[in-house]
């Protein structure tokens, strides 16, 4: 099954579980996914078309990123988009388009864009009213990725339509029935994934079904017709089919440095040595030899995420700083394996040997440095995610590079030297 995820938040600890859909009635989905965190305490979940997950908790809805971190409440880092009113609802759901559609208690079909802040309500001032009276008696509501509204109706019968447009479009009229069946059990999680296959679990025994999709448009779903793919789905409390967009491997990496730039340059001083000679000229050697650490990491401005503890790594050129007009490049000819999940570590050493003459009566001092410069290089990608599905991803490395190493010879004022002479000009101060 290409293309979607099965995410669960389990019931009493809000665990959320995310992986592939069972492929049959002996893969334990409950078994083999680990956690990615939680949600606590919400009451509905919901993915958008690109993958952004909505949930609600408390009356207020929220929005953010696939979990990834198995230790972390996804609500401590999610962004509040509503307040308030989004308790009163018995439905909530996305079309294909990513239009936000809501049934209230009260039996109010609602649809608008879906919200980005707490400034404006949603359901009185964003939202446009386009059914009225009985969509609470609904006991399913749920888009299929053709753009078709799908219902289980309260006596159990499965219909299908166009979404209505407006208060005087009368969707009940004109949907049609796509089953004989009651569907009156099968309403604990019901839903498309985005392939067309349908998916539904038993109220009754948690037995998990799926109606593969077909190539032709499906216009009937019969009970004989279901595949069981496994049990124990009671567990879940929650459920949705989200676009996948869990990296697995990078499959190539490019950086792009002409549209790099360099946001801080600093000189760090490595090595110093003073010289003093008193009578004939006297040479000596300036020696040293010095590694430095440069951190570097990736940013995840591409809407996709790493399963927990995965270690995701490529091979690539190294970022660099050439010339005299600091001009950043890619040094080819030396790959280096990156973490795409954590700060990298490479090292940069210098060192030189270089002849030092220091004439008779002179303190010199010898000063190595080099110049730090912090970067951000922006990078496109080509990833195969969870599913085997390949996307293209872009986002920013920022890392530091040490470079321009120099070798500086001046004049040096000793302390000693530096306090005889003050004292030698405090004597001759006129009284």
């Amino acid at each position: 099954m290409s293309g979607s995820l099965l995410f669960i938040v389990k019931k009493g600890n809000y665990l959320i579980s995310v992986g592939l859909p069972p492929s049959d009635k002996d893969d334990s989905y409950i078994v083999r996914t680990s956690p990615v965190g939680t949600l606590t305490n919400a009451t509905k979940i919901l993915f958008s078309p690109d993958g952004e997950l909505f949930a609600v908790c408390g009356g207020d809805l929220y929005r953010g990123p696939m979990p990834s971190k198995k230790d972390q409440n996804w609500f401590d880092l999610a962004k509040k988009v509503g307040k308030l009113d989004w308790g009163n609802l018995k439905f909530l759901l996305f079309d294909p388009q990513g239009v936000l559609y809501a049934v209230t208690n009260d039996g109010d079909l609602y649809k608008g864009p879906a919200p980005i802040n707490t400034n404006m309500s949603w359901l009185y001032r964003q939202a446009t009213k386009i059914g009225s009276c009985k969509w609470n008696l609904l006991q399913a509501l749920f888009f299929d990725p053709e753009g078709a509204l799908y219902a289980v109706k309260s006596d159990g019968c499965l219909v299908k339509g166009d979404p209505p447009t407006g208060l005087d479009d009368n969707w009940f009229e004109k949907c049609i029935s796509v089953s004989d069946d009651d569907w009156s059990k099968l309403t604990y999680f019901i839903s498309f994934n985005s392939t067309g296959e349908l998916w539904c679990i038993n109220n009754d025994n948690g037995y998990m079904y799926k109606w593969p999709s077909a190539e032709a448009v499906k216009t009937t779903y019969a009970h004989s017709e279901a595949q069981s793919m496994g049990r124990g789905f009671l567990l879940g409390l929650l459920f949705a089919f989200a676009t996948d967009k869990i990296i697995c491997s990078i499959e190539h990496f490019e950086f792009i440095p002409d549209s790099g730039v360099i946001v801080t340059k600093v000189p760090i001083g490595l090595r110093s040595k003073v010289y003093k000679n008193k009578e004939v000229p006297m040479k000596d050697t300036f020696s040293f030899s010095q590694t430095l650490n440069e951190n570097s990491r990736f940013t995840q401005i591409h809407g996709f995420a790493m399963q927990k503890g995965a270690k995701i790594t490529f091979a690539a050129g190294v970022p660099c700083i050439e010339g005299t007009d600091d001009k950043i490049t890619i040094n080819s000819n030396e790959t280096h394996i990156w973490n795409f999940t954590e700060t990298n570590v490479r090292q940069a050493s210098f060192s030189e040997t270089s002849d030092v003459t220091i004439a008779p009566q002179k303190c010199i001092r010898v000063s190595a440095s080099v110049t730090r410069a912090e970067m951000d290089i922006p990078y496109r990608a080509r990833v195969r995610t969870m599913s085997g599905n390949v996307a293209a991803i872009e986002g920013m490395w920022k890392g530091t590079s040490y470079y321009n190493l120099k070798v500086d010879q001046e004049d040096f004022t000793t302390p000693d030297a530096l306090l005889s002479l003050f004292k030698q000009v405090k004597c001759e101060d006129p009284e």
